[in-house]
């Protein structure tokens, strides 16, 4: 599978490293236990659930039932269950769960909803900061740590840091299990289990004795759904589908984690309703596994989008993901808001996208089939490809003379598992209809035709070019770096579609180059082609979109301020720097419902 190599609007800065915290570089379940990961995106998404379709297991003969895909032919014959806040959630937003045939369990708009509105608002069950990024926020309300803002670590478990305004609470209550937290990072390699996953597991595990006597139902203040946990645990958890090597490591990790906890914990008041302290192995592998599911990435808005936590939010799972959303998620502390991206009439799905979308339809949906476990059916992935816009994000450009049309290959034609061998794979033109065989001496049946380049060699040679050049930015080397991408576009622009996935990965890093060297012309010129190619993809309100367009305006101010000896040239760069602007704080005034610019 091709790994996706771009940063998602992350670019208003020359660092390396803030670059690759938007790289949508996906993560997927593998044998060590790892957490599921997808960040990059418009801005990001992270680990996002479905939308769970199953009720919580309270027993060994429940988790055998045979579990149904929400998203598969046979999710009509399940029988929907609400969450236990749900009457309160639909009290109070606009939409409704039902049930729909190979939709399972989804979130329909009760009436019209405006672009912009707030479908969601939801202050997470639990969360924890990642562990690269367990200093930039604070442990107990999620806050960002700036340099203005104190913070405070614990001095012995040497994790967990707190702000100023939560020290002394967090502090009293972490007291309790900090030893056990001491241990995660030595638990998690010796399981080789994820330790994000188990400090995530222990976080839900304490929640539990929380919610005893309140029937699982959470509250609404000041406009916000607090839900519970068992509002998180009658979210999907696909444990058919998770891989025997992942559930090893996690049992392993699990079984850890509670021996630890029963030699160095000093909490003795939180009993189960079974009467066992803490949680039982077969809670904490459930929790487990609802984390692997469902858990959100969260974080700054700011230009760099970059997710620092994974939270829990029951009622935000409950959308539905499309490559077409109509909706999309933004987190400030520990609540997280779901708004409508475009006006969506009444008993119309809201559906927020987990995936980066600027990539080929085969790798969206082998990225679904691997981390969600379902097979993409949403209205883009649903289209022939021969009339969707997703063909050019592969595809070459058919060099028959006369001909205008694209070379794909027949196996992302045909829909077929992206997974599976292409090297074998013939490419069709969409117009003329010839096919390119590699497995065939004649790459056109039929016709003698000189100099026509092989797409499948093409594609070969443009994605090791691309990594060459992409090892050399990741070195730091802007100069290098650029003349390498700028040889890239131009030998591949032509024969590559203009829109192509590696040709639009390409574009960010050189953007960044060309501003590291000072050049902004060169710069804005490359950020215009970045956006076109994102508004003809993904059109729609977007952070990510809206951070590009941010750059854009940054840099038409540069060029006003390097104009200053001529005022007319000045003065249109700063107007466009300001329209650019605008478009900004418009489409961040729909996703976050707020016109600010970013910081």
């Amino acid at each position: 599978m091709r790994r996706s190599i771009r940063g998602g609007g992350e670019v208003s800065e020359m660092e390396v490293d803030a670059v690759a915290n938007g790289v949508a570089a996906l993560e997927v379940e593998d044998s060590c236990g790892a957490v599921v990961v997808d960040e990059g995106r418009e801005g990001k998404v992270e680990a996002e659930g479905e939308g769970g379709v199953a009720a919580a297991k309270s027993s060994k003969k429940k988790k055998k039932k045979k579990k149904v895909n929400s998203h598969g032919p046979d999710s009509s014959a399940e029988v929907f269950q609400a969450l236990p806040s749900q009457k309160l959630v639909e009290s109070l937003f606009p939409w409704t769960a039902v049930m729909r045939p190979r939709r399972g369990r989804c979130a329909i708009a009760a009436r019209d909803i405006k672009a912009g509105e707030a479908v969601v608002v939801e202050q997470a069950v639990a969360f924890v900061p990642r562990s690269q990024d367990r200093t930039s926020v604070c442990h107990e309300c999620c806050r960002d740590l700036h340099r203005d803002v104190r913070s405070v670590e614990c001095s012995r478990c040497k994790y967990a840091v707190y702000c100023q305004d939560c020290e002394e609470s967090a502090m009293a209550s972490h007291s309790k299990w900090c030893k056990v937290s001491q241990q995660i990072k030595e638990v998690a390699k010796i399981s080789d289990c994820d330790d994000d996953l188990l400090r995530f597991v222990m976080a839900l595990a304490l929640k539990r004795p929380l919610h005893n006597n309140d029937g699982g139902v959470g509250i609404l203040k000041d406009g916000v759904i607090h839900s519970t946990i068992q509002d998180a645990l009658a979210l999907q958890t696909h444990e058919g589908k998770a891989t025997s090597a992942w559930k090893a490591s996690v049992r392993r990790g699990c079984n850890l984690l509670l021996s630890n906890w029963s030699l160095y914990s000093e909490v003795t008041e939180n009993v189960t309703s079974t009467g066992s302290q803490f949680a039982t192995l077969e809670e904490l592998e459930t929790l487990a596994l609802l984390v692997n599911t469902n858990a959100h990435g969260m974080g700054s808005q700011g230009i760099h989008n970059a997710d620092v936590a994974l939270g829990m939010f029951p009622f935000v799972s409950m959308l539905n993901h499309s490559c077409w959303p109509n909706c999309c998620f933004a987190s400030e502390g520990r609540v997280m808001t779901v708004r409508a991206t475009q006006d969506i009439p009444k008993d119309t799905e809201l559906c927020v996208s987990y995936i980066n979308l600027y990539e080929p339809r085969g790798v969206r949906k082998q990225i679904l089939a691997d981390t969600k476990h379902f097979d993409c059916s949403c209205v883009r992935c649903s289209e022939p490809l021969k009339s969707s816009i997703d063909r050019f994000l592969e595809a070459a450009m058919c060099s028959v003379k006369g001909c205008d049309g694209v070379q794909v290959k027949s196996i992302s034609l045909a829909g077929r598992n992206y997974k599976r061998d292409q090297g074998g794979s013939s490419w069709e033109c969409d117009v003329c209809s010839r096919v390119a065989n590699p497995v065939s001496s004649t790459s056109f049946p039929g016709k003698n035709i000189s100099g026509v380049d092989k797409p499948w060699e093409l594609e070969i040679e443009a994605e090791n070019r691309l990594a060459t050049a992409m090892a050399v930015y990741g070195e730091r080397k802007f100069k290098d770096a650029r003349v390498l991408l700028e040889r890239f576009l131009t030998d591949f622009s032509g024969k590559l579609h203009p829109l192509h996935v590696f040709l639009f990965d390409a574009l960010t890093p050189l953007m960044n180059c060309c501003r590291a060297l000072g050049d902004a012309g060169e710069a804005a010129r490359v950020c215009r082609n970045i956006i076109t190619s994102l508004e003809k993809v993904v059109p729609g309100n977007s952070l990510e979109l809206a951070n590009f367009y941010f750059c854009l305006g940054e840099m038409y101010i540069e060029r006003a301020d390097e104009s200053s000896t001529s005022p007319a040239i000045a003065k249109r760069y700063r107007k466009q720097g300001q329209e650019a602007f605008q478009k900004v704080r418009l489409a961040r005034k729909i996703c976050l419902g707020k016109a600010n610019l970013p910081s």
